[in-house]
């Protein structure tokens, strides 16, 4: 029942193949006994090279329809292999239905998201996420120099690069991250003290997991990173909210038995408020650290994006008892889906993080340190930091423009020095639930303030982003959102809000 079209742009021996398969599939072919023509009778009777017949009878054979005996020819195999996969489905009854018990782990997660909720969606200008904050420019990132670099890595290291690296993460990079945080960051370090991670998540919940005993006391701000509260309480912590003031975290107001084990804090730019840590709160915060024998895990978050003036130094600069563990990310400076972050800790703990690191997933790829320690090593990082906080800086003057033209009726802008985001504080409480009547239909991401905040009592206020969008699609995020609180005039009241920002004009 073969038929092969010499015309067609299929390869001889793949249309035999295929209709050999199909013949054996109906059924035609259905037991061991059943033996094909040899490879030399097929080829002449089909007018072919034995080559082809071959060709096609090792792929039948690989995928288990034939099986060769040797010294009696090639056989149906039986069962084929759709016997497998064709199991009487009215004989099987349905899966009991019954409860799941999951663990205490996974139930301390303060995150009521199922199923495709947890899907983060597409992260360019796609209807949906039109100003959605957390995102950096990823279109401008210098794929064409990444690519050449990551070429020449692979090129002089070769397999090296393919087999398992090192657990504190590749040599080089370690050393390009540790000179380019004392360079720019004003920090004190060395290479041994830096361990690649896999992202800031990552990097949260190794420290938590060697510091932190089940019960374990960690003070996190609030409001603050969302993700910190989740990795904390996956780690087993007691969580301890902190409340934020214009000079960052508050420590007054403690409970005198209170004992942190483990303070989390974003000093450079607080998330989401955008304040920085004023020297004498951070001063004041290291003295309680060595007096509580607790340990501050340093978020330097959006350090490098600062619009007024150079990037202030990390809190890290200033420990001189060996009490914080300095965080940072490549999400934000080059794309998300890098996943390579570092941990700097004190040189005690080094081993000890090392230990967990390796116990989690090994290491960090290979290649991407490798090329990432290049990128660095080369200046390319620097030269992109620059300009993108050019690009930035050029995007956050013409949201602060739009917003005030199309929205400075309805909200008080809060945008601080540093940072890809700004806080909207309502006027009205009226435009609160227009906002949530529209949200599911208004093409424009929305994150409420109170999203990220814990006990804090603050005023309703949004979060946008405007690092990711070009001056058009930040205009088109923000006439949506004007018309969304069009569609009756709403009662005008003015509010002062507590917050604690520095707001625009």
């Amino acid at each position: 029942m073969v038929r092969l079209d010499r015309a067609s742009g299929e390869p001889l021996h793949h249309q035999l193949y295929r209709q050999i398969r199909d013949e054996l599939r109906s059924g035609n072919f259905s037991r061991s006994s059943s033996r094909l023509p040899s490879s030399r009778a097929l080829a002449a009777d089909l007018g072919i090279s034995r080559v082809t017949v071959n060709l096609a009878f090792s792929e039948l054979r690989e995928e288990g329809y034939l099986v060769a005996k040797t010294g009696s020819g090639t056989f149906v195999a039986d069962p084929l292999p759709e016997a497998f996969l064709s199991a009487d489905q009215e004989s099987m009854s349905p899966p009991m239905a019954h409860e799941t018990h999951l663990s205490d782990r996974v139930n301390r997660i303060p995150d009521r998201r199922k199923g495709q909720q947890f899907d983060l969606g597409p992260t360019d200008a796609a209807p949906g996420v039109l100003l959605q904050s957390g995102i950096p420019a990823v279109d401008e990132f210098p794929i064409a120099i990444w690519e050449r670099l990551r070429a020449q890595v692979l090129a002089k290291k070769g397999a090296n690069l393919l087999r398992y690296g090192s657990n504190r993460g590749d040599a080089d990079l370690r050393e390009a991250v540790a000179a380019y945080l004392c360079d720019f960051r004003g920090a004190h370090c060395h290479p041994d003290q830096i361990i690649i991670v896999a992202g800031m998540q990552q990097a949260m919940l190794i420290s938590a997991l060697a510091l932190l005993d089940p019960g374990g006391e960690a003070w996190i701000e609030d409001p603050g990173f969302h993700q910190a509260r989740r990795v904390l309480a996956l780690a087993g912590a007691t969580i301890v909210p902190r409340p934020v003031d214009a000079e960052g975290l508050v420590i007054q107001g403690a409970r005198r038995r209170s004992s942190p084990r483990i303070i989390y804090i974003t000093p450079s730019h607080q998330f989401p408020l955008g304040v920085t840590m004023s020297l004498k709160r951070r001063k004041a915060l290291l003295e309680f650290a060595e007096a509580r024998d607790a340990y501050i895990l340093e978020d330097d978050y959006n350090a490098e994006f600062r619009f007024s003036g150079p990037p202030l130094p990390c809190l890290q600069g200033l420990d001189r008892n060996g009490r914080v563990i300095y965080a940072g990310t490549m999400s934000k400076i080059l794309y998300p889906s890098l996943r390579l972050g570092y941990l700097l800790v004190p040189a005690p703990l080094a081993d000890a993080v090392t230990k967990l690191r390796t116990t989690i997933d090994q290491h960090s790829p290979a290649i991407d340190q490798a090329t990432l320690a290049r990128f660095i090593a080369e200046g390319f990082y620097l030269s992109h930091v620059r300009r993108m906080r050019k690009i930035y800086s050029e995007r956050r003057s013409i949201f602060i423009e739009q917003f005030h033209k199309l929205l400075g009726d309805r909200f008080t802008l809060d945008i601080a020095d540093a940072g890809l985001h700004a806080l909207a504080w309502f006027r009205s409480e009226e435009d609160v639930r227009r906002i949530e009547r529209a949200r599911t239909t208004l093409g424009v991401k929305i994150s409420f303030l109170s999203f990220f905040c814990i006990d804090a009592k603050l005023p309703p206020a949004l979060m946008l982003g405007f690092a990711a969008w070009s001056p058009a699609q930040i205009r088109d995020g923000l006439v949506r959102l004007a018309r969304a609180l069009e569609e009756e005039p709403a009662p005008f009241q003015r509010r002062t809000a507590s917050h604690t920002g520095n707001s625009a004009r």
